[in-house]
């Protein structure tokens, strides 16, 4: 581990070929409090890098996760390869290990599916948040630096490789649909026509994570009740560009990284599982295809001359991510810790063993010399986009219960402003984020453009809930000398707060503190109280707002009706959550408000430290206390923790704001997007000037022949780049070919109307011929920003109804009977390649016309969206067909290459007799 932290803290150069190729890491699943089965007694040393079996010889590895590790502790472990990736390299994690071992939980988060909440989420949903985080830092630091990210999700099924983002693409009813695997001309591995996706936030890669999951394969086995059928591949691509000199400049440099992240099937023991059907192919074809990668890692330790990557679909999926030469990779093994799985899990540690002996070779890369700094609690959060709310999260160091993790909100100078502090209830989902709509209402309702609120907001996870460590029953055996510790830390001068308020158990320690402590509040306010022995309520003084669902049979309203007889100074209200479901929502908050406006007359008033607040104003944020420390900004604040519910407007909220922070990170993109001209605009000094030299001009600029005053008005002045072309014999080009300028080397594009074009006539226009006229071409797409890898599309067209009969595509013109026939239109060939190629069309003209063949010699042209020519087939007059006592020639070719290039609108052939 000390090589890793060394790697993610250090800012010195790093030479990446110190690094083994594959770490390993091993991960111990818990036992479940259910299981019947006996535990493995498992010895780690103190480094967690020596694992010990009984009777069995102690095993080295890069790091052991021992049973009681957290999702937090293993993703730490791995923040050194993400972030590589960023600076132009390729990084591979993967998930291995027998089936139910907690793959997919480590991964993804419980039950296999993606989990957001703080403390759960798997290794994927922690790095979309991780990486758009350093782009953020990364770009914010220095705007010559832009990024853009793709990502690609995949799944090995049956031995078939499927896109799970691409529409309509599933196993049940497009099996045809499984993609190829093909090498790259640097020998990088890559997926023939899988969908790559560009993502600007990490939500929209957690949404692209979320479809695929639906789509993935899981069935229930008796091992596993949501067994993954297949291998699932995230590919995210990170491509970086630095400006390479001035801020204007849009010469760049480009490094292009990958980060694959894989969770494996697990190997199945069918006697075990009892898969059969479709199940039981399923676990055939996974465990042959586990047995393939490890006779790859067998002969990647031995250094073997040969590697068998290509005997199976997931060994050649995987080729680049376990090259020694291409990547880094973290192998995470899991096993169980119970007796009865020890033989699978001797088989994964046995194998484990193998790869953390593959050695490096060599790895092609400069050196990394700038590092992320991620110690910063503030990493990956922000502060507050709402800068009157001030919303954020810390940790208040208490003398008796540790740190006390609490959610603030508001500005406090000095002790004179109003806190608010507020105490959550004590069932299985109760944390400080209850508040969090509460207190936001509040904010709104009290703060405005031009000042704050008056008001403070402190919501404190009690011990044992949310982030806050210690005894859950502290909030009920303590709540006196707990909320008063609170307090002396929040207020250490007056030892009092404005308000307490509390939610079901917290209003029951709300009213407890009181009766013991009756000084620490001027305010108490309760929901849903728990109220034990009401009479004791007569020496709350303290105006108090009460408020009971009537539906509520978990705190009867008849104990409510005798708290509100018992406390003096009340406002009381009851509502029927079956009518009034929202109740709480709309008017706790403006309850609380008529309560302080009744008896404080100083509510209204502003306290005199409060700020008047301009459009363009920066408000100062307020020192932090001596018993406090930062937690995190509004991320934290919005964030849920420990299976906290979240709540839908601050989940809502959260998507919004990390939304917008990492959008800003990958929308600066001008190195990205091809640079257009702008666009000039014609003053009226210099159209006059241009018009009278065009009025003048009397020679054409393609044949340079002199025109007379007769045809002058006949010829034709082309709109954009405003050449003349003559009436005699160049007009007549634009009829054939009007697609751009025929001028050499002007090629402006051209949009003629029809109705102009009618004017003239086709090139060799004769009663003595026939002309058909034949489109031919090819349009060109990026298929990926990964690679250099392009889909063509070659076509040959004809407006004359029934002309052609077939169209044959030859790429390989020197092997004879390599041609691709295609019968009827549209006659187009597709074709996924590296670079430019040839590709001869041979047109077979309709049987009854008795015309030669036309072979056009072709060669695909790599240009963005598409590259047409016409070309004017001349045939002497003999009706539609040839004269049959003569025979036509058998082929004609027409040599695209060796055309006229002087005039390259007058493209033509003749077919004619032998």
């Amino acid at each position: 581990m000390s090589r890793y932290n060394a790697l993610c803290s250090s800012t010195s150069s790093i030479d990446l070929n110190n690094l083994s190729p594959i770490q390993v890491f091993i991960r111990i699943k818990p036992n479940n409090s259910n299981d019947p089965y006996e535990i493995i007694p498992f010895e780690y040393s103190s480094k967690n890098t020596i694992l010990t079996l009984p009777n069995s010889r102690s095993l080295s590895f890069d790091n052991v996760f021992p049973p009681q590790s957290t999702q937090h502790d293993i993703f730490e472990s791995i923040i050194p390869l993400l972030h590589l990736p960023l600076y132009g390299y390729n990084s591979t994690i993967f998930a291995y290990g027998q089936t139910n071992s907690g793959k997919t939980y480590t991964m993804l988060g419980p039950d296999g599916k993606l989990c957001l909440a703080d403390d759960l989420m798997g290794i994927i949903p922690r790095t979309s948040r991780y990486l758009f985080a350093a782009i953020h830092k990364l770009t914010s630091s220095s705007p010559s630096i832009q990024y853009q990210v793709r990502v690609s999700y995949l799944e090995v099924y049956n031995g078939h490789v499927y896109d799970l983002v691409r529409k309509n693409d599933n196993k049940s009813n497009n099996k045809s649909h499984s993609l190829s695997i093909r090498a790259d001309n640097q020998g990088n591995i890559n997926v023939t026509d899988a969908v790559e996706i560009p993502v600007h936030n990490s939500f929209e890669l957690e949404n692209i994570l979320m479809l695929g999951n639906q789509r993935r394969a899981t069935a229930f086995t008796y091992m596993n009740s949501s067994s993954s059928r297949s291998h699932a591949l995230l590919i995210i691509w990170i491509e970086r560009r630095e400006r390479s000199t001035s801020s204007l400049s849009r010469e760049y440099t480009s490094y292009l990284g990958r980060l694959n992240l894989i969770d494996l099937a697990g190997s199945e023991d069918i006697s075990r599982s009892k898969a059969e059907g479709d199940r039981f192919r399923e676990a055939v074809t996974i465990n042959t295809e586990l047995l393939q990668l490890r006779r790859v890692l067998d002969a990647l330790s031995t250094s073997s001359s040969y590697i068998p990557y290509r005997d199976s679909t997931l060994t050649r999926l995987l080729q680049s991510s376990l090259s020694t030469t291409q990547s880094i990779t973290i192998l995470i093994s899991h096993i169980s810790s119970l007796n009865i799985d020890l033989s699978e899990t001797l088989s994964t540690l046995k194998y484990s063993q193998i790869a953390k002996c593959v050695q490096r070779t060599s790895i092609p890369v400069q050196k990394l010399c700038k590092n992320i700094d991620t110690s910063d609690v503030m990493f990956g959060d922000y502060n507050d986009p709402v800068q009157c709310f001030y919303r954020r999260t810390v940790y208040i160091h208490t003398p008796s219960y540790g740190k006390i993790f609490a959610r603030l909100a508001g500005y406090r100078y000095d002790e004179q402003q109003k806190c608010i502090l507020l105490i959550h209830g004590s069932g299985p989902e109760n944390s400080s984020m209850y508040w969090n709509d509460f207190v936001r209402r509040l904010l709104l309702a009290t703060s405005s453009s031009s000042s704050l609120s008056p008001y403070y907001f402190v919501a404190i996870d009690c011990p044992g809930y949310g982030r806050s460590d210690g005894n859950k029953q502290t909030i009920r055996s303590y709540p006196g000398a707990f909320i008063q510790e609170i307090i002396d830390c929040i207020s250490p001068t007056t030892h009092k707060v404005y308000c307490l308020i509390g939610s079901s158990q917290g209003a029951a320690a709300v009213f407890n503190a009181l009766i013991d402590k009756p000084a620490i509040s001027s305010f108490i306010a309760v929901q849903d109280p728990v109220s034990h022995d009401p009479q004791r309520f007569v020496c709350i003084k303290q105006p108090a707002l009460l408020m009971y669902d009537i539906d509520d049979d978990g705190h009867p309203v008849s104990v409510g009706r005798l708290v509100k007889k018992y406390i003096p100074n009340n406002h009381y209200y009851e509502f029927a959550s079956s009518k009034q479901r929202n109740w709480l929502e709309h008017n706790a908050h403006l309850k609380l408000l008529q309560l302080f406006n009744e008896y404080d007359t100083n509510s209204n008033t502003k306290n005199v430290s409060s700020l008047q607040l301009t459009a363009s104003s920066k408000i100062p944020l307020p020192s932090l206390l001596a018993c406090e420390s930062v937690a995190g900004g509004i991320i934290s604040y919005l964030s849920s923790y420990n299976r906290e519910p979240l709540y839908e407007n601050s989940k809502k909220e959260l998507e919004s704001i990390l939304s917008a922070y990492e959008n800003q990170s990958v929308q600066n993109d001008d190195l990205f997007v091809e640079k257009v001209e702008a666009e000039k605009i014609e003053d009226d000094e210099s159209k006059a000037q241009r018009l009278t030299t065009e009025l003048a001009q009397t020679q054409c600029d393609l044949c340079n022949q002199h025109i007379s005053s007769s045809h002058i008005s006949k010829s034709l002045r082309l709109p954009d780049c405003r050449h003349l072309l003559c009436y005699s014999c160049c007009c007549e080009t634009i009829k054939l070919n009007s697609y751009e300028c025929p001028v050499v080397g002007c090629a402006t594009k051209l949009n003629i109307p029809s109705s102009q074009l009618s004017v003239y006539s086709l090139p060799f226009s004769s009663d003595n011929e026939n002309h058909v006229i034949i489109q031919f071409g090819n349009s060109c797409k990026s298929t990926s920003s990964s690679s250099q890898r392009y889909e063509y599309t070659a076509y040959v067209k004809c407006k004359t109804k029934n002309a052609i009969d077939s169209v044959s595509f030859d790429i390989n013109p020197e092997y004879p009977k390599s041609a691709i026939r295609v019968s009827k239109a549209p006659y187009e060939l597709v074709r996924i390649m590296n670079s430019e190629f040839t590709c001869d069309f041979i047109i077979q003209w309709s049987k009854a016309w008795n015309w030669p063949k036309l072979r056009i010699t072709y060669y695909v042209q790599n240009k963005q969206d598409s590259f047409t020519r016409n070309l004017l087939v001349r045939v002497l007059n003999q009706g539609n067909t040839m004269v049959k006592s003569q025979k036509p020639r058998q082929e004609v070719v027409y040599n695209w290459a060796d055309r006229d290039r002087t005039k390259p609108n007058i493209n033509y052939v003749v077919l004619s007799y032998d």
